[in-house]
């Protein structure tokens, strides 16, 4: 019903009111005549009221404040509880009691023979860790302590911390405004600290201070994990790095306006009662703040993709002083950045470089990409989504609401009911319900026939884990092969080769399986064992994450994973793969019969450690036939397949930051 409608009820309901009340004070004509125009004057009234407050969209968003979530709260409390319970309000906070994770308790962790030490002095935390200065003479060394002078540590405040999901980072500013990662982090699912080369996708160091010298807040974190950021720097040398910054953030984390636009006007406007009682009536849309459900499927997204798509600023849509991040929910993101699908790409246009079609494609250490463009980090969910055909180029149906939702939906991944099932499939895809298991070629209520692990497989690596690819895709071996992706296929079924995997593509229609050439070491060998042996360190991690999957698990048994797995850690210089390799000896064995293990002890530790757990994980040889697995009679692993395999391994030095 119309306000217009609500407004006429208004006046006959109050002259219902008054005018009885008036005829028996001035009689029944007379008291009739003022109730109505008693009535009539309160309608006015309140209908100029309402038209006092504007209902078009502000002229220029850029120019309403901004103001807390707290401001939500009163007439949204429903939404702000469920955005309370998400890891986006906390993804950026003070370090104050209620956030911290770590233990600082006086606890000690010690890496590569040094300590660090974290205390606590009422609601102030401190690092005690090793000094930076130091620890580049230490590197200098490459690691031999005998060639320097003893160690030097400093004590540092923990001002601020990044995470509160996975791990939590601590950051120290420094007197120039400037917020720097410390070297160790907490890792919150294993309850311990660990040093930040554990923590990332990079290969050992000697340098203590690596992986955080350069981490500075104002110039990554800022942007993504925070609302309304403005870098403010303060402008060094030229070519140089900025002399200090200023930075500010409208709120910490990922809060309401992040989603919904800058709100002050929408809080002002919705103060005037008449005016928020017409919009409910009348079910009109509040110009004054963003709204993603009622956006076009590119615009709601945009909005999504700011944080979760591989963005570079255009210098010429970016105020070059404050460095204030100008995109608003609702405007076109591409207007104000480019997307870039490479290492290579992004490098070039941070350098000021035109945009070349077609772009440059990933190369063979691109720490963001797979060679044919699927993300392979966290953080690039929607240059995922949008190399599907299911997104259509946001044409469709599709969008990242279609599966996600802030509010109201499990904190862990904010996924709607039942999208972890096939309902979320279905949403578009209603024919196959009927015909499943003539599609999937795997019986019903297994993970095989889960639409999700063969279409959007754990590709993705980031944190210490792997997730869920979000480029929708038929699994093909051209789209493996020379991709160092690994095939969906065989993050399942283990124990079987690629040239098997050819074989049971070829029972689907319209795939040209047998078109792909395959190596003899492809067609006789696991995949996952020529992985683990031969590719580089992207495509190991992922593969040693496989190994915890249970449905990875329930494909391929888990009866030959110690012995293999144990032997090909012992060389394994990315501490990531070793820590998710372990991670699944824990998943099978337990954390008794997978102990000790640290995987970022010395490499001599390791080493002893690696011997007991292989002897004992030997003492139970594989008495089943696996023929695409390298086996001894015995039921050992093929140590001599195995060094062959390893002799010819792709390991370049790479990075992932996520």
């Amino acid at each position: 019903m119309s306000a217009v409608y609500w407004t006429i009820g208004l006046l006959v309901v109050a002259a219902l009111v008054v005018a009885p009340q008036a005829a028996i004070i001035f009689g029944r004509r007379r008291g009739l005549w003022i109730g109505l125009g008693f009535a009539a004057v309160l309608v006015v009234a309140w209908s100029a009221l309402d038209r006092s407050t504007p209902r078009a969209a502000p002229a220029d968003w850029s120019a309403v404040p901004s103001v807390a979530s707290d401001s939500c709260a009163k007439c949204h409390a429903d939404h702000y509880e469920s955005w309370r319970q998400t890891y986006h309000r906390t993804m950026t906070r003070e370090a104050t009691p209620e956030f911290v994770k770590g233990d600082f308790a006086d606890a000690v962790y010690e890496y590569q023979g040094l300590p660090t030490r974290f205390t606590r002095s009422g609601d102030k935390y401190q690092m005690k860790t090793v000094d930076l200065a130091w620890a580049a003479e230490l590197a200098k060394a490459h690691g031999e302590m005998g060639k320097v002078s003893p160690p030097q540590f400093v004590t540092l405040q923990v001002d601020r911390l990044v995470g509160s999901h996975w791990i939590q980072e601590c950051l120290h500013r420094r007197p120039n405004g400037e917020y720097i990662r410390l070297p160790v982090l907490y890792d919150i699912r294993e309850k311990r600290w660990i040093h930040t080369n554990g923590a990332f996708l990079a290969p050992d160091t000697d340098d203590f201070w690596h992986k955080s010298r350069y981490a500075s807040w104002n110039e990554t974190c800022l942007f993504c994990h925070n609302t309304g950021p403005r870098k403010n720097p303060e402008p060094g040398p030229r070519g140089q790095r900025p002399r200090g910054y200023s930075s500010e953030v409208a709120e910490l984390g990922i809060s309401c306006e992040a989603c919904h636009g800058p709100g002050s006007e929408h809080v002002r406007r919705n103060q005037n009662p008449a005016h928020r009682f017409s919009l409910q009536l009348s079910n009109s849309t509040d110009s004054s703040i963003v709204n993603p459900l009622r956006l076009s499927v590119p615009r709601r997204d945009d909005i999504c993709a700011r944080c979760h798509g591989a963005l570079v600023p255009k210098p010429e849509m970016w105020d070059t002083k404050t460095v204030r991040d100008p995109f608003i929910p609702g405007f076109d993101l591409g207007r104000f950045n480019h997307f870039f699908t490479s290492e290579e790409e992004q490098a070039r246009l941070y350098n000021g470089a035109a945009k070349l079609s077609p772009a440059p494609k990933p190369g063979p250490t691109d720490g963001r990409f797979w060679g044919d463009g699927t993300p392979l980090t966290t953080a690039l969910e929607f240059n995922g989504m949008a190399l599907s055909a299911c997104y259509q180029k946001g044409q469709g149906a599709m969008s990242c609401l279609s599966c996600h939702e802030m509010h109201g939906s499990d904190p862990n991944h904010m996924l709607k009911p039942m999208m972890r099932t096939n309902e979320a499939c279905y949403q578009c895809h209603e024919t196959y319900r009927a015909t499943l298991v003539e599609h999937t070629k795997h019986p019903p209520d297994t993970p095989g026939s889960l639409c999700y692990n063969c279409h959007m497989p754990h590709q993705v690596y980031s944190l210490l884990a792997t997730h869920r690819s979000h480029r929708i895709e038929s699994p093909t071996l051209e789209g493996s092969i020379g991709s160092s992706k690994p095939h969906a296929c065989n993050l399942c079924h283990l124990d079987k080769s690629l040239g098997w995997t050819r074989e049971q593509l070829a029972r689907w229609p319209n795939v040209r399986a047998n078109t792909v050439a395959l190596s003899e070491d492809e067609e006789r060998i696991a995949a996952a064992v020529l992985y683990l042996s031969q590719a580089d360190a992207r495509t190991r991690v992922v593969v040693a994450g496989a190994f915890a999957n249970p449905a990875a698990q329930q494909a391929a048994g888990t009866d030959w994973h110690g012995s293999f797995l144990t032997r090909l850690m012992a060389e394994e210089r990315y501490p990531a793969v070793r820590y998710l390799a372990h991670k699944a000896l824990k998943s099978v064995h337990g954390d008794a019969a997978a102990a000790p293990f640290d995987f970022l002890a010395r490499p001599g530790d390791r080493d002893r450690q690696l011997r007991v757990l292989r002897e004992r994980f030997d003492a139970s040889p594989v008495v089943r036939p696996l023929p695409f697995v390298p086996l001894t009679p015995q039921g050992l692993p093929d140590d001599a397949t195995l060094r062959r395999l390893r002799d010819r391994r792709s390991d370049p030095d790479l990075t992932i930051n996520e």
